[in-house]
């Protein structure tokens, strides 16, 4: 028997996910690097690791934003543009600038470098996203994040001495009812999935230095 509260919450349901689509329709998302959707690490002093260490990325990644449609439906006519290369350089420099008793820098090149304990590139491999609304009813958006980051140990000439990659699973962010830059939503979930799997990388960093070998960071 259907009363008039179901069809009621019905029509709410099916006007609310009217609204947010076509939110996501009417615009061409965006996302950006934002400092304020990353909580920086704070390492206690005996944890630190002896040294500095450089963030060492490839201009062309720097520049290069991420430009790509969503892997749900809601939204699958839109592309969002975000800067992966820029989200990872700037996470990266965060977490190993905190890491290190000497802290991090950052650079492009590698030409003259030396007193760097570590020289590390850090290098989004896949990305993925959505704006999922089943689980909701499709009364609010659920913004959802995959991403595989690469984390690569070089010697001073930009040879490889040890990689290992890192993989979030599906990420759910906090579901929306409507918003007016649903780009940025996926971005602050990026920015949450970069920044925890650079503080597993900098685990790995630690115990690969402390070891002396390939430890942990070995494949």
């Amino acid at each position: 028997m259907t009363t008039t509260f179901d069809s009621t919450v019905r029509s709410a349901s099916r006007w609310m996910a009217a609204l947010a689509l076509g939110a996501l329709v009417g615009c061409a998302p965006m996302a950006t690097y934002n400092a304020a959707y990353v909580v920086p690490p704070r390492t206690p002093a005996a944890e630190k690791i002896p040294g500095k260490a450089l963030v060492y990325t490839v201009k062309a990644d720097d520049d290069t934003p991420f430009v790509g449609a969503p892997t749900s439906f809601t939204g699958s006519a839109t592309k969002l543009t975000i800067p992966l290369g820029v989200i990872a350089r700037e996470i990266a420099f965060t977490v190993f600038d905190d890491a290190f008793a000497q802290g991090a820098q950052k650079a492009n090149s590698l030409d003259g470098v030396s007193g760097y304990r570590v020289i590390l590139q850090p290098k989004v491999a896949s990305f993925s996203y959505g704006y999922y609304q089943l689980q909701n009813l499709g009364f609010a958006i659920t913004p959802t994040v995959v991403l595989s980051l690469d984390v690569t140990l070089l010697d001073r000439a930009g040879k490889t001495v040890q990689q290992r990659r890192y993989e979030s699973g599906k990420v759910e962010g906090k579901a929306y009812m409507v918003s007016g830059e649903p780009g940025e939503e996926i971005g602050k979930v990026t920015h949450q999935v970069m920044l925890d799997l650079m503080q597993r990388a900098a685990n790995d960093v630690r115990e690969w230095v402390r070891s002396g070998s390939a430890g942990p960071m070995a494949l």
